[in-house]
């Protein structure tokens, strides 16, 4: 009996004593196992909960910049009559493209000039009543404009802001106040004349059921601070500019919990609670190790792919296009890999005339089209900002045209920006491997030579590579490099001199200054070569001065009316030019009244501040100005009425055809009677035939410039014929 007692007390008691302490032990290991992934868990969900309410502040403050720090703001928001504008860009579109709930614009006193509320826009007088709980805001904007305070470095604004979480009317929101500032910087704003731009967005209703789906947070709402209730967690932000501090609370999730609750039935059966035990062990583990495997594929993902796009980056496309490389041997002659270079055409004016927000729109649906008509195999990458390739393995002759049309094409539709459209296009550029070459830095180089060639011929086109392209482009820097070289000691320069008669007698009025190259090798280089190169590498400034430095030296002792100068728009847009100009005259002591600079129409065209402001310094001078090439540009006798000129020259295609197209010598006629009624001389260039000449002096022109009365020659040819005249 005694035996049978101690047997049992060492075999099962002391095991079911061994087995209970070890199941304690196992127990509180597992509730301290749960207890810390709830404190993770909420952890986690503080750290999603923080980044959700700095999206809302960023947000909010990024989505009115986008309006608000526009010089077209500026100007309409001073305007009386501009309502509709306001309402458009500043108003219901900021409501219905980033959900704002209240938007208002108030001018320098803070008094409304714009209100959007409920839905649809008010009447201005609506913000008064917001005007209480926003008087702090406004004070503090005001004080931070008049202080001349910069938005903070690394925030990615441009402009300040005043924002804070408050209640309204009651309601959770969010306030912004922000100034509506000059995006150029060419506007005169003082804090005295700044308006400024206020948006609410309300953090309740459909707008909090948003949020918390999309930051997976149970029940997330906004209460006063202090009214936190029972049971959820939260994150209390201070309230500023006299609204009171707000809390952002949710039902945590708490996995660990729930877990407990779920295995506590289990664990009275000891055989099963082992395997519960292990069971939720390996559950943690692989639980923790899925998080870690998902992270690093993250990670792995945004180092080979694209943010905005979500197509492969550069290093995808480096590693791929090695690889591809590697794999030539394995793949039939006939069959090329295609390296194609993509450029999107007018991409620049998307993103000047509508903003960033558009760009990005363009990127993203040209990368959704693009995606749609590359071949199956082939690989899309997006390489840099609107620079997109195609890798293409087995591409063969006819498949390779076929893609680069289709690339083309699907941008054929225009892309829908809101209620307007951007029209733009791309120019492609290719090599193929093996035939022009084994080595993909090489193939790179060579598909962006033909993609510049492709630009070139005209953009919305593709061009493969071929070895004249990489001629032309080693010839053209070869150029560059001995015009350099040319312009240091400017021995193989010359300046030439085209006289322009009077009509009607041989007597020289004047001359047309020329600039000539003798190239040691080459021999003679024709400008219409060599300056454009001058334009494209940065050069046209110091050749022109000299041209004109040279010109004025020479011609200073010439009895004629004037000597012309030719100027490219590059100098005319340079706000230093007119200086340099008046430099030159002091240095050669050549008069003012008789130099004349001769511009393009296309000098004209477009935006030109510093181009009138020096045409204006110019005149003031004394020095004349003439259009060349007129009716050829873009510009008419209405910039005329903008900008005093003295001179038109009527481009030669004109003077070619005088006497066979009745058309053209009807426009001549009228050109010169109109440059006559403004008071300006007229100048007929390129004649080379006597009736050519009589036609043109018929029509009541006043000089005449062409191989037919004489070509450029040297200055000491000019001396001659005016000394003989």
């Amino acid at each position: 009996m005694k035996q049978t007692t101690a047997l049992f007390l060492s075999r099962v008691v002391a095991s079911l004593m061994a087995m209970g302490l070890s199941l304690l032990a196992l127990g509180a290991f597992i509730f301290w196992i749960t207890d810390r992934v709830d404190v993770d868990a909420v952890e986690r969900q503080r750290e999603i909960a923080e980044l959700a309410i700095s999206e809302i502040q960023f947000d909010i403050s990024h989505n009115q910049e986008s309006s608000t720090y526009w010089d077209e703001a500026v100007v309409q928001a001073k305007r009386a009559d501009s309502a509709d504008w306001l309402d458009e860009n500043l108003g219901t579109w900021m409501h219905t493209f980033y959900g704002m709930d209240e938007l208002y614009v108030l001018d320098a006193t803070d008094a409304a000039t714009y209100a959007f509320a409920d839905g649809e826009r008010q009447e201005p007088q609506a913000f008064a009543r917001r005007a209480e709980v926003l008087r702090p805001f406004l004070a503090q904007l005001r004080t931070d404009i008049a202080d001349g305070t910069a938005p903070p470095e690394g925030n990615g604004r441009q402009s300040i802001d005043v924002a804070s979480f408050l209640y309204i009317d009651g309601r959770p929101a969010i306030a912004s106040v922000k100034p509506i500032l000059s995006d150029s910087g060419t506007l005169v704003q003082t804090p005295e004349t700044t308006f400024v731009h206020v948006a609410i967005q309300y953090l309740d209703g459909p707008f909090m059921t948003k949020l918390a789906r999309s930051y997976v947070l149970e029940k997330l709402a906004v209460v006063p601070a202090e009214q936190q209730p029972a049971g959820t967690v939260g994150i209390t932000i201070e309230g500023h500019y006299g609204a009171p501090s707000v809390a952002f609370v949710w039902v945590p999730f708490m996995p660990g919990e729930r877990l407990a609750l779920s295995i506590s039935p289990i664990l009275a059966l000891v055989a099963l609670l082992l395997m519960a035990g292990t069971l939720l062990l390996s559950s943690v583990s692989y639980r923790r190790k899925v998080d870690q495997i998902e992270t690093e594929a993250r990670i792995r993902y945004l180092a080979t792919h694209d943010g905005l796009t979500g197509l492969h980056n550069r290093a995808a496309y480096e590693a791929e296009a090695g690889r591809l490389i590697d794999g030539l041997e394995e793949r039939p002659t006939e069959m090329q890999t295609a390296f194609l270079f993509m450029d999107l055409d007018r991409f620049k004016q998307v993103n000047d005339i509508f903003g960033h927000h558009a760009g990005d729109v363009v990127l993203t649906e040209f990368a959704r089209r693009a995606e749609q008509v590359i071949p199956p195999g082939s690989h899309l990458f997006r390489v840099g900002g609107d620079e997109f390739t195609v890798l293409a393995p087995r591409c063969a002759a006819d498949d390779l045209e076929v893609l680069c049309r289709r690339l083309i094409d699907c941008l054929a539709e225009p892309i829908a920006l809101g209620d307007r459209k951007a029209h733009i296009g791309v120019s492609i550029g290719v090599s193929l491997a093996p035939r022009h070459g084994t080595d993909w830095h090489e193939l790179n180089r060579k598909a962006d030579v033909a993609l510049y060639h492709a630009k070139a011929a005209g953009r919305g086109c593709h061009s493969v590579f071929g070895s004249q392209m990489d001629d032309s482009i080693q010839s053209r820097a070869a150029l560059e490099d001995a015009l350099r070289e040319a312009l240091t000691d400017k021995r193989q320069l010359a300046v030439y001199y085209q006289p322009t008669f009077a009509c009607g007698n041989r007597a020289i009025h004047g001359v047309e200054a020329l600039v000539r190259w003798e190239h040691p090798e080459n021999g003679s280089i024709s400008p219409a070569v060599f300056v454009p190169i001058a334009e494209t590498a940065g050069l046209i400034a110091e050749l022109g001065l000299w041209v004109l430095e040279r010109a004025c030296t020479d011609a200073r002792p010439w009895p004629i009316s004037h000597v012309a100068v030719n100027v490219s728009p590059r100098q005319l847009k340079d706000p230093a030019f007119a200086a340099a100009v008046s430099a030159v005259l002091a240095r050669t002591g050549f008069p003012a009244a008789r130099l004349e600079l001769e511009i393009t129409e296309t000098a004209l065209a477009g935006p030109g501040t510093a181009v009138a402001a020096n045409i204006k310094a110019l005149s003031a001078l004394g020095i004349a100005i003439a259009i060349d090439d007129f009716g050829t540009g873009s510009s008419t006798f209405e910039r005329l009425k903008e900008i005093e000129f003295d001179r038109i020259k009527i481009d030669q295609s004109f003077v070619r055809s005088i006497r066979e197209s009745k058309g053209d010598a009807e426009i001549v006629r009228a050109m010169i009677a109109l440059a006559h009624a403004k008071g300006l001389v007229t100048t007929a260039e390129g004649v080379e035939t006597a009736e050519q000449r009589d036609a043109l002096c018929a029509l009541g022109c006043d000089e005449l410039q062409g191989y037919l009365l004489g070509r450029p020659m040297p200055a000491e040819r000019i001396t001659a014929l005016v000394e003989t005249a």
